[in-house]
Formats: C-alpha cells, sequence, structure tokens
C-alpha cells in the first residue's frame, strides 16, 4: 500500500488530495513505456539491483518497525522482507496464496468460548541459521505482541480484539484461538498475513523486557474498578431521578440528598483507585515496551528473500538467500542508497548509479515529465510507469437533505460525470476516472456489478440525453430543457417545488479538488442546477460532513484498503452521511460474519451492487503513482500503487539488457 505500510486492515485516512495537486501543465507523462518482459526460458541474471531512496534508513528491530515506534518507508523498503509471513497476496493479482503454510487453514470451530483454526506449516523451511521454521515461531510472535499490546501494524495483523492466544500443536501446526467469530480482514487479511520471528533467537531476550510488564492482578483490579464506577453512578442518577419530583423541604428528597453525598464520596475515592491503577498499568508497559523496541537485534536470524549484509559504500545491501524459501530473485544482491531528495536521486538514476526511485508516493509528476522530455522518445533509456493508486476522491451527499438525497438525482449526475467527464487535461496528468467504489485493479474484489450507470456512452451529448431521461422517469421537469448546447432552465422537484441552488464543499488546500469541483459545477449547471462552489478549509470541510451536517454535497478524499470493509465503514447505520440501506445492512452483516473468502467475495460484490444502484457517494477520481527506472523489467505490465508500493519488488525483477 502506498501509504508504505503492510497494513491490511480497512482504515480509513481523510487526505483531501491536499499533496497531489498539479504544480505545472507540462506534457502528460505516458501511462506505460514498459518493455514486454523476456521468455521464462530466456530470464537473465545480474549481480546486482540498485534502488535509491529518499532519505536515510534508520535502523531498528522487528518489535519497533512494526509499531509506530520504528516505522518508516525507507526501512520498510529494506528490511520489511525478512521475516516470513504464513500468506501473502500475490503480484500483481493480489491472490491470496500460501507463503510458509502448506496449504490453507482450516474452518472455524467453537470450542468452548473460543473460536479456534488450525495452519499447517511447510516442514521444508529454515532460518538462516540452520534451524527449521516451526508452530513454536508463530505462537511466540504473536503471543508476544498480545502481551505487550503493540500497536500499529502489528495491531493490524494480531487484533487483540479478536485473537486470545496461539499454541502448537505440532512442529507443522499451529492453533489460533479467538474470542470471537473473525471475518475475512481479521483473518486472510490479518493474523495469516503477520510476521513471523525466530523463538530461539527472541524468547530469552524479549524476557528481560517482559519482567517489566505491569503485574497480572493489575488488569482485572482495573476491570473491576471500572464496573463498580459505573454501578456507583448508575445508583446516583436513579437517586436524581426519583428525587427530582419531589418538593425540597420533603422527607425523601433530604434522605435523598444524603445518599447522593455518600454516594459521591465514595465514587470520587473508586475514581481515584482507578486512576491510580490505571495510571501504573500505562507506565509499566510503556516502559516494557520502551524496553523491547531498544533490544540488540544482531546477528537475528531471518526467513526471507534476501539476507541482511549491512552497509557497503554508504549503501545498505541484502543477499540472495541461497536456500531461495519463496522466490528465486535474479540478482545476487539488491543495495539500497539514501539521497538527501528527490532531485538528487533522479540525477543518479539519469547518470546510471541507480536502477530505480523508491518512494512512499512514487516520483512526482514534475520529475516524471522531466524523465520523459530528457530521454530519447524512440530508445528511452529510464523508463516511467504510470499506475493507479488507492487514492479515490468521492462526490459525497447528505442525505439528511431531500434536496439532495433522490438515488435517481445521484445516478443522473453520475452519467453525466462519467468517462472522463471531469478530468482536464493538466488533472489526467495526476488521476484516473474509477470505475466503482472498489478499485478495478484489485480484481479479487472487483464485480462488474458496481460499475457506472452509463458506462460506454462516451458523448457527451449521449450522456446528457440519458442524465435527463433518468430524472425525467422520477418526475423531475423543466421550463425549459437541457439541450445540446444549452443549459436546462427552471428545473422542479418530483413535488413540482422549483429545484434550490446547492453548495458543494470542497479543501482550499487541494487544487485538483478545487479544480474538480470547479467541472462539477459546470457539468451540473447544465440540468439546470444552480452550484455554489465554497472552497474552504479541509478542517471545515470535515466539520461539516462528519460533526455538524451541514453540508448538501461536499468532495472528499480517502486511502482505501485492499480489504473493502471500508464500504460497511461508510454505509451501514451509524455512518456520519445519512445514507440507509435495508440490503446493505444485511449484506454487511453477512461480510462482518464470514472468514470464507468465496462467501466475502460474493457479499462485497452485493454491496457494490447496491452502491451502484442508490450511488451515496459518486466515485470521481483515483490518483495516479508514478515510478522511473531502468535496467530492470517485470513480469506485469501493471500494478497497484506502482514499483513503490511494493517496495520495488526485488524478487520479481528481471535484469534487462
Amino acid at each position: 500500500m502506498n501509504r508504505a505500510r503492510l497494513s491490511v486492515t480497512a482504515v480509513l485516512l481523510i487526505f483531501l488530495f491536499s499533496s497531489c495537486g498539479p504544480k505545472s501543465a507540462s506534457s502528460p507523462v505516458p501511462a506505460s513505456t514498459q518493455v514486454p518482459a523476456p521468455t521464462a526460458t530466456s530470464i537473465p541474471h545480474a549481480a546486482e539491483i540498485r534502488f535509491a531512496l529518499v532519505g536515510n534508513v534508520t535502523p531498528t528491530n522487528v518489535w519497533a518497525l512494526f509499531d509506530a515506534k520504528g516505522y518508516s518507508y525507507n526501512n520498510y523498503a529494506l528490511i520489511s522482507g525478512y521475516w516470513p509471513r504464513l500468506y501473502q497476496l500475490s503480484i500483481p493479482d493480489r491472490n491470496f496464496e500460501a507463503m510458509a503454510a502448506s496449504g490453507m487453514p482450516s474452518l472455524f470451530q467453537q470450542e468452548g468460548n473460543f473460536y479456534t483454526a488450525t495452519v499447517p506449516l511447510r516442514s521444508d523451511l529454515k532460518w538462516t541459521d540452520g534451524t527449521p521454521f516451526t508452530a513454536d515461531d508463530v505462537a511466540f510472535t504473536v503471543n508476544t505482541i498480545l502481551s505487550f499490546q503493540l500497536g500499529f501494524d502489528w495491531h493490524d495483523f494480531y487484533n487483540p480484539d479478536f485473537i486470545d492466544h496461539v499454541e502448537a500443536v505440532d512442529p507443522h501446526t499451529v492453533k489460533f484461538y479467538f474470542k470471537q467469530q473473525p471475518n475475512v480482514s481479521v483473518w486472510q487479511y490479518g493474523a495469516l498475513q503477520g510476521p513471523i520471528v525466530q523463538t530461539a533467537y527472541w524468547e530469552t531476550r524479549v524476557s528481560a523486557s517482559a519482567e517489566l510488564l505491569p503485574p497480572d492482578d493489575l488488569l482485572p483490579q482495573i476491570t473491576s474498578l471500572t464496573a463498580h464506577v459505573a454501578e456507583i453512578q448508575s445508583k446516583i442518577n436513579n437517586i436524581n431521578a426519583s428525587i427530582a419530583i419531589l418538593a425540597t423541604n420533603n422527607s425523601g428528597y433530604i434522605q435523598g440528598l444524603a445518599d447522593i453525598k455518600g454516594l459521591q464520596a465514595n465514587l470520587n475515592q473508586t475514581n481515584t483507585a482507578l486512576t491510580k491503577a490505571q495510571s501504573q498499568y500505562d507506565s509499566a508497559m510503556d516502559a516494557a515496551r520502551q524496553s523491547l523496541y531498544a533490544l540488540d537485534n544482531i546477528d537475528e536470524p531471518t526467513l526471507g528473500d534476501w539476507i541482511p549484509a549491512g552497509q557497503e559504500n554508504g549503501a545498505w545491501v541484502n543477499n540472495v538467500n541461497p536456500a531461495h524459501p519463496f522466490n528465486v530473485p535474479h540478482f545476487d544482491s539488491v543495495s539500497y542508497q539514501g539521497f538527501a531528495d528527490e532531485a538528487s536521486a533522479v540525477k543518479a538514476l539519469q547518470a546510471g548509479e541507480v536502477d530505480s526511485i523508491l518512494a512512499s508516493d512514487g516520483i512526482s509528476f514534475d520529475a516524471a515529465s522531466k524523465i520523459s522530455a530528457s530521454e530519447p522518445a524512440a530508445n528511452p533509456l529510464v523508463l516511467v510507469q504510470a499506475n493507479t493508486n488507492p487514492n479515490l476522491l468521492f462526490l459525497v451527499f447528505n442525505d439528511a437533505n431531500p434536496n439532495v438525497a433522490d438515488p435517481a438525482l445521484h445516478t443522473a449526475l453520475a452519467c453525466i460525470f462519467d468517462n472522463n467527464a471531469l478530468l482536464s487535461p493538466t488533472l489526467l496528468n495526476y488521476g484516473r476516472f474509477p470505475h466503482s467504489f472498489v478499485l478495478p485493479d484489485e480484481k479479487t474484489w472487483y464485480g462488474n456489478a458496481g460499475a457506472r450507470p452509463c458506462a460506454g456512452l462516451n458523448n457527451e451529448n449521449d450522456r446528457l440525453n440519458k442524465s435527463v431521461g433518468l430524472l425525467k422517469s422520477a418526475g423531475y421537469t423543466w421550463d425549459l430543457e437541457p439541450q445540446a448546447g444549452s443549459n436546462g432552465t427552471g428545473m422542479k422537484m418530483p413535488d413540482a417545488k422549483l429545484f434550490p441552488s446547492i453548495d458543494l464543499l470542497v479543501s482550499s488546500s487541494s487544487s485538483v479538488s478545487v479544480e474538480l469541483a470547479n467541472l462539477i459545477q459546470q457539468k451540473v449547471e447544465r440540468l439546470g442546477i444552480t452550484v455554489n462552489v465554497e472552497s474552504v478549509n479541509g478542517q471545515d470541510v470535515n466539520f461539516a460532513v462528519f460533526s455538524s451536517h451541514q453540508y448538501d454535497m461536499a468532495l472528499l478524499g480517502w486511502r482505501v484498503s485492499e480489504y473493502p470493509g471500508y464500504l460497511c465503514d461508510w454505509f451501514t447505520d451509524g455512518n456520519p452521511f445519512g445514507y440507509h440501506s435495508d440490503r446493505i445492512q444485511s449484506a454487511c452483516a453477512a461480510l462482518y460474519s464470514t472468514s470464507d473468502l468465496a462467501t466475502a467475495q460474493k457479499d462485497v460484490y452485493e454491496i457494490q451492487s447496491i452502491l451502484a444502484q442508490d450511488l451515496p457517494f459518486i466515485p470521481l477520481y483515483s490518483g495516479i503513482i508514478y515510478d522511473a527506472y531502468q535496467n530492470i523489467k517485470y513480469p506485469f505490465d501493471n500494478v497497484l500503487d506502482g514499483l513503490s508500493g511494493i517496495y520495488g519488488a526485488p524478487s520479481l525483477a528481471i535484469p534487462a539488457p
């Protein structure tokens, strides 16, 4: 993911495209200048693949790396592949496939208070110190994460709200115990893709940090005190309610006040004890984590395609793992050279000093266009590749506002926006037209049932006519219908009231959003609807949508996850947009409760189908990420989030002539 994390849960991130706005109107970069990969029988081999990183690598141990303490894009690019996972998502198709597992996990069974499933492990895997990979390594890793309550990616992989503990059944079978029925997000896109460390190396080292953890009886004490606080407060509330109807000189009123006074003293005392216990717990947990993050990891055994080789001539180097546990790379080593800024990295690429640039958001459009312009078009030395990234921009309706809540209106607007109608020549350099709420590049989850309502209508007048027809069928009328070359006038709603002007909120800090908003205004006014674009602070947009709900339409951006559980986060009851659908509720309830990938896929298809009909949001724009490289090829043309999103995939790269 282009956030540069390996996190796979559906965490929403509102970004309003503040960082990807146009900087110039230079010529577009070609969508792809990729040269076809050679056939399998002619795949060459080379000594080294060289990556440029913008900024430095900051060495850290595995516990800090996957927590906020040690995270950085450069750290992930260099070392996140040192540790195996049970399963992975294939590149580029993102299919769920076994990695350290020897097959698919078992179905879940209920055992007492737990839901359990087992995973079979490969028996041929060995750590770089020659010792076998076993179920003990999996159990130790997960149980350690749970004990220290680690956050960030560790939390996303091994969610303590679901996982209770893990046991080794035998050396090649591991058993997971869940507190509640897990779903695909928690299971296949969570625990089964988490990093695994070696028990033999870390168990003794971690034990010293574990001694700093809070005492075992402290958490139950906090739970008991919390319950006691709630109980006392409930009694106080009940007495207040009972004496509210009594006269102040009534004996019951006077006795009630006395009872409240005594309870309040007890409540204060209990709250003090709770605060003290919670502070003690938090302090101990923080001390234990900091100790864990600081543990030495010299000569730690790893189990991946690459083995750490330290620094050579200022660059960090990984050598190929001769055991080839998961892939057979076509290079003997991979180096990562840090540069102060993008311009320096681009200069090194053009000088032939590196083969590719890796950055959390890829290279900028300006850099990509300059690289393309500087190379001979007939025989480019540096290839520029454009891929879709997971940044989506939506037109959001306030469905609590009856003027803009009609699905027929949403569908009509989606028609006139269709097929790049809103992407100016400048915006085409930075984004693409999305086909649905799920990126088509996510082939596992994208369903044609979620396709746009006017797909295939490439002519603007045809889309306008279809929009007018949809609105007329829903009861809308005009004094003068929209036609080719003339806007509609006097548009009336099905109740015969004049359609009011509507406001469109947009973040002033995002040039992409502002330009899109202006294009939306032009297109919607073709229908005879007056749109007022309000360019305001991004925080004001968020407040209007998520707090005050005082808005008609707004442009909002999200960075979406690989697993589309965000659809249910957005559209089930309790969402801030005022949208309700019994069908969505049912489909999301099914999605939340299944741990079967095929069933979840059908549920997501159903959700997309419903959303394509109601269109509470209209997908308008998906971002583009640019990569530049030379001397290498890949066995695919495109990949979601670009080469930077998969950290250059050195195990899949192929030397080019």
